[in-house]
């Protein structure tokens, strides 16, 4: 089986409405959105119809629930406008596509003037869908039973922070940045046993989506969005050892604060955060739901990944 092979698997070519129903997901805090906005919309409504235009600042999953069925999401702002939405709209089933207007556009991948162009390719199903692992985080209280039961039989104690991820969550030491301990344990479930216990400033679990983030620039490996699996990269581990580790999605982490600082902290997407404390639990797992990119036919992932974070680019020589 090819690489692309491989990627299809998690991909569809899946074709729309002749007149599908959108929700524009708009960052009004970028003025070039609202005036390109503004121009868009009037080509939009010939072709489609504009069910919802949502105040994106009071976006969550409760309120994405409330939203009118719709074919499409269409995100304009950057890459994180593009996580924003995804975490509200996960469980929506509505398919995103990303106009940039931010800085990197990695996830949002079009312009007004691709979408324009391609828009009957678009309908017809002639761009791809993929579905991007989505993973949930769940911090659990000083003295709540280890690793959520003891023995397996005891009912999961209430998470005092809950929040779902497209990219990554991230246990960062915070001020006044000494080192923090962290017991890791992978699927303890079934070993009943932790997989490390180390010192450093944090750590790392990522996304595929999310293994070019902040996993990238902390030395953790690239993985192909097609994967099922998770990543987990120390942050400065005290240790000559410690590597980042690849895993299959279905397994459940836990991270027990062994020790903390004052400003150690949960961090979700670098979007949304939650302090932590010696004691407490984290538990990481896949998100039930995908959330679904509609991806630039002009556009290949790996030839993105060289242009886009200069992958493997060979240093300039006379």
């Amino acid at each position: 089986m090819s690489c692309d092979d491989q990627m299809r698997n998690d991909e569809r070519y899946q074709s729309l409405p002749e007149r599908p129903r959108v929700i524009i997901l708009a960052n009004l805090a970028k003025e070039e959105v609202v005036s390109a906005l503004a121009a868009f919309r009037p080509w939009l409504l010939e072709r489609g119809e504009i069910v919802a235009e949502p105040d994106i600042t009071t976006m969550s999953p409760e309120v994405a629930s409330g939203l009118p069925e719709a074919d499409l999401g269409i995100v304009l702002g950057g890459d994180g406008t593009m996580l924003a939405q995804a975490r509200h709209l996960v469980n929506a089933d509505v398919p995103l596509l990303g106009i940039n207007f931010g800085k990197l556009g990695f996830l949002a991948e079009f312009t007004i003037e691709d979408v324009q162009h391609h828009w009957e390719r678009l309908i017809a199903g002639g761009c791809r869908v993929s579905r991007r692992l989505m993973i949930e985080a769940m911090v659990f209280p000083e003295g709540a039973p280890r690793w959520g039961s003891e023995g397996g039989d005891d009912p999961m104690p209430e998470p005092v922070f809950r929040c779902t991820a497209m990219n990554d969550v991230v246990i960062t030491a915070g001020p006044p940045y000494r080192m923090i301990d962290l017991d890791l344990a992978i699927e303890p479930e079934r070993s009943q046993q932790s997989a490390v216990r180390f010192t450093g400033d944090g750590v790392i679990i990522a996304t595929p989506s999310g293994s070019t983030a902040y996993n990238l620039s902390a030395g953790g490996p690239i993985v192909s969005p097609g994967i099922d699996g998770l990543v987990i990269s120390a942050l400065a581990p005290h240790s000559l050892a410690f590597r980042p580790i690849v895993f299959q999605s279905r397994c459940d982490v836990w991270v027990e604060m062994l020790r903390s600082n004052e400003g150690t902290t949960l961090v979700i997407d670098g979007q949304h955060s939650s302090r932590l404390a010696e004691g407490q639990q984290v538990l990481v797992r896949s998100h039930p739901s995908r959330v679904r990119l509609i991806h630039n036919p002009d556009h290949n992932y790996w030839t993105m990944l060289s242009y886009k974070m200069r992958w493997a680019v060979q240093p300039r020589r006379r």
